[in-house]
């Protein structure tokens, strides 16, 4: 009796043994560094972002409706659109008190704000692809604009991506009130500073007064605004919109001003913005026409420069594209603020420069909101007839965002299954040729070197420069009435002489056709192009005569 006993304590033991055993294994399976659990839970509650408070979606009725770009039949992709209201605590950071801090320190703690968020998304949680993207709205023209989302539309809807625009910036706020008093009435980045701490900026009824930098306001508020908005859509509770959708990846996006805003947040706060599990809250950023340029990060300090090395990202960062066009290279000063390519575990980048595009992508004039609303938005110093154009008459029609696309599919491949992007090289630049000022300040002493048709050499290519009918400008005319058409370029169409003697006097069009296509194939191969994007470029050919 006593001897079996024995033996099956002998045997408990073993049995113990070999269950703490497989324990050891595959904890280290799940953490090859075999951290420790207890460490790394500690350490996530530490950096844990807040999840803000949501209400809505906000009702659409017959007087109030969401303010957003129209042009697109949601319903025929099985899309759905809502508007919620967003609302947290966010801090307002400075560079220390003698401004030269290596890392952003908080000058003001718990400064309430609510901000809204659009979602597009599936109607049917299973068609989603498991891919968000946010973007935050552009608010350079004085009213909220989304530019991305009519820019990478087609692919967000045929992938099943949700993409969420959100508001950043007070003075966008102010004209949504005025647009809808009542349905925007919660919204507020109020400055949580008295006027007469505050060391800039005016009130309103002072000469001068900016919605920009007024003192009613602060802008710094949009740093923990974007760290808890990405965090609140990956949240497993009824209070995130997306909860009954399985999001496994969030990426962020912005556009020229608020590209600006993605590369100062991704230098100096996204890889402390965490969730509960230790996992940076965003997976990978796109710049767009950001020019590699920071922004103020409180409206009261000036931006860092480009030889600051709290411009530059971090030692270790989630991947990070710049898309910056040929307009971008030399008007906003991209040039000064090019960076190398890497590849380096943890620290991916690619900088890619688009040939032939003008700053701001044409297609977006088709996709406004209605005129009223920004009539409504107030006596802004870009109004109508911008808002739908604004562009002068031949405007540089390169589709950049046919491009775009292709970057935004290789970012998803980057980060979900370790695909590399492809690397391109930097707009071909001859510097001490000539000096030219950009509309940012600078003065820059170099310039493009073009081929014998006009258009700038090396770049991210397309058939639209290496089987060219026109040479694309960056810089527009600048006829009088087209206040911002320097966005949008302008372009020269070959003549029937010059076409004849590219493509041949008998037959153009199909030797056109024929080299259209050569190049999509070979650019598709090489990820610069999606194969729908390519179809597009070839029907295309295949429906314009030439001349």
């Amino acid at each position: 009796m006593k001897k079996s006993l024995l033996l099956s304590k002998i045997r408990l033991r073993a049995a113990i043994s070999c269950l703490l055993l497989i324990t050891l294994v595959l904890s280290l399976l799940w953490n090859p560094a075999g951290t420790n659990s207890n460490k790394v839970s500690a350490a996530s509650k530490k950096y844990s972002t807040p999840i803000p408070t949501v209400s809505g979606p906000i009702p659409i009725t017959k007087t109030s409706r969401p303010f957003t770009v129209g042009g697109t039949d949601l319903e025929k992709y099985g899309y759905r659109l809502d508007e919620y209201l967003v609302s947290g605590k966010a801090n307002v950071y400075d560079w220390g008190k003698d401004g030269k801090a290596a890392s952003p320190q908080v000058r003001t703690a718990n400064a309430p704000y609510t901000t809204r968020m659009v979602v597009r998304r599936p109607e049917n949680p299973r068609k989603f692809s498991g891919n968000v993207w946010v973007e935050l709205n552009n608010p350079s023209r004085g009213w909220d604009v989304e530019v991305q989302w009519p820019t990478v539309q087609d692919k967000v809807l045929r992938d099943g991506d949700i993409w969420v625009s959100v508001t950043v910036k007070p003075n966008v706020i102010a004209s949504l009130k005025r647009i809808d008093p009542k349905r925007y009435a919660p919204l507020s980045m109020a400055n949580p500073l008295s006027p007469e701490l505050q060391a800039c900026g005016k009130l309103p009824g002072e000469a001068g007064y900016d919605e920009n930098l007024s003192k009613l306001y602060e802008n710094g508020l949009v740093w923990d605004m974007l760290s808890q908005t990405g965090a609140l859509l990956r949240e497993k509770d009824k209070n995130n919109p997306l909860h009954k959708y399985n999001v496994k990846y969030v990426f962020g996006t912005g556009e020229s001003q608020t590209g600006f805003f993605l590369n100062t947040y991704a230098a100096n706060f996204a890889e402390n913005a965490k969730l509960k599990n230790g996992r940076t809250v965003y997976d990978g950023f796109i710049s767009a026409s950001g020019a590699g340029r920071t922004t103020p990060i409180n409206q009261c300090v000036p931006a860092t420069d480009v030889k600051d090395p709290r411009s530059q990202l971090p030692k270790k960062h989630v991947p990070f594209m710049r898309a910056d066009a040929q307009g971008d290279i030399f008007q906003l000063g991209s040039y000064l603020w090019r960076q190398q390519d890497s590849d380096a575990p943890g620290a991916g980048f690619r900088m890619y420069e688009i040939t032939g595009a003008p700053h701001g992508p044409i297609n977006i004039v088709n996709y406004q909101p209605p005129a009223e609303d920004i009539v409504k938005a107030g006596n802004l110093p870009t109004m109508v007839p911008y808002a739908y154009g604004g562009v002068e008459p031949k405007a540089n029609q390169l589709p950049r965002h046919y491009l775009e696309i292709a970057m935004y599919a290789n970012m998803e491949r980057w980060v979900i299954k370790g695909i590399k992007p492809p690397h391109a090289k930097p707009l071909r630049v001859q510097a001490g040729v000539s000096t030219q000022k950009s509309l940012t300040g600078e003065t820059i002493n170099a310039s493009f070197v073009k081929d014998k048709y006009g258009n700038v050499l090396d770049g991210v290519r397309s058939p639209y420069v290496d089987v060219p009918r026109a040479t694309y400008n960056e810089w527009a005319t600048l006829k009088p009435g087209y206040p911002y058409a320097w966005s949008f370029g302008h372009q020269v169409d070959f003549s029937s002489e010059t076409l004849q003697k590219m493509y041949g006097a008998v037959g153009a069009h199909q030797n056109y056709v024929k080299q259209i296509k050569a190049s999509v194939n070979k650019l598709v191969k090489q990820r610069w192009l999606e194969p729908e994007e390519g179809e597009k470029i070839v029907l295309e050919a295949e429906l314009t005569p030439l001349p």
